[in-house]
């Protein structure tokens, strides 16, 4: 399955609460708006001192706990609301990918668990969540706070390097949900021509769709393309495999 049912529940609930369907190429930030408790900030060469220097100046006395690099965007989550930052100075389809990642984070691993904390235990269940105060012991054992960050929550999409297995997989599935708002798996399969005998042949036409009507980053299409087709049974043949490597 290509995206897990809970991811494909938090895109449908979006989409539902937008009230609208954006047509394509997405941007996502009129949907953002009205869908989610976030703002969208445009940052010049978006770097993280940047984005410390801009909370301070609005009386938010907020540190990374890492040294300051540049990154394509920021998710900072509190109190039930986030803030995206994203590098203004990015072209547009790294920067439709850039929101769309971050409001994936924010979906899945920051609020529906927040709003599912507090339809379990009640609204108090919000103070934990916001850090100012420490959870009970009904609260550490439930499920629910497990894996979960407490206190403000933040998402860096870097530029390059890698992760642990861990990191990936929360990552990762920040990826798909960006996708499925961007450019659904069926509405990009319905679009594109791959009845072609050779793989590379299908994965160029699906790339090119992914590029020219759906506004994706090149390197994002083209990973998108070969997962899109594997996920149909239309990945590469075994001999093709081979000669790939």
């Amino acid at each position: 399955m290509w995206l897990d049912n809970a991811s494909r529940e938090a895109v449908n609930q979006f989409w539902q609460r937008c009230g609208e369907v954006e047509p394509f190429p997405r941007n996502l930030e009129r949907p953002v708006a009205f869908a989610l408790p976030v703002a969208i900030i445009r940052l010049p060469r978006l770097v993280l001192r940047d984005v410390e220097r801009w909370l301070i100046r609005r009386g938010v006395p907020f540190s990374f706990d890492c040294r300051s690099r540049a990154v394509r965007g920021c998710l900072i989550a509190y109190g039930g609301q986030g803030l995206i930052f994203v590098d203004g100075a990015d072209p547009d389809d790294e920067r439709r990918f850039t929101i769309a990642h971050e409001a994936g984070h924010f979906i899945v691993d920051y609020w529906l668990l927040r709003e599912a904390a507090i339809g379990k235990f009640g609204g108090h269940i919000a103070e934990v969540y916001d850090g100012r105060r420490r959870p009970d012991v009904t609260e550490r054992v439930h499920a629910v706070l497990a894996g979960t960050e407490l206190g403000v929550y933040t998402k860096l999409m870097e530029r390059g390097g890698g992760g642990d297995a861990g990191v990936w997989e929360v990552e990762d599935r920040a990826d798909r949900v960006a996708l499925a708002l961007l450019a659904p798996p069926d509405e990009v399969l319905s679009r594109a021509d791959t009845s072609a005998a050779n793989f590379a042949e299908r994965q160029a036409e699906l790339t090119r769709v992914l590029r020219e009507h759906f506004g994706l980053p090149a390197a994002v299409a083209a990973s998108y393309s070969t997962s899109l087709l594997a996920s149909v049974d239309r990945g590469p043949s075994w001999v093709e495999s081979l000669r790939l490597k």
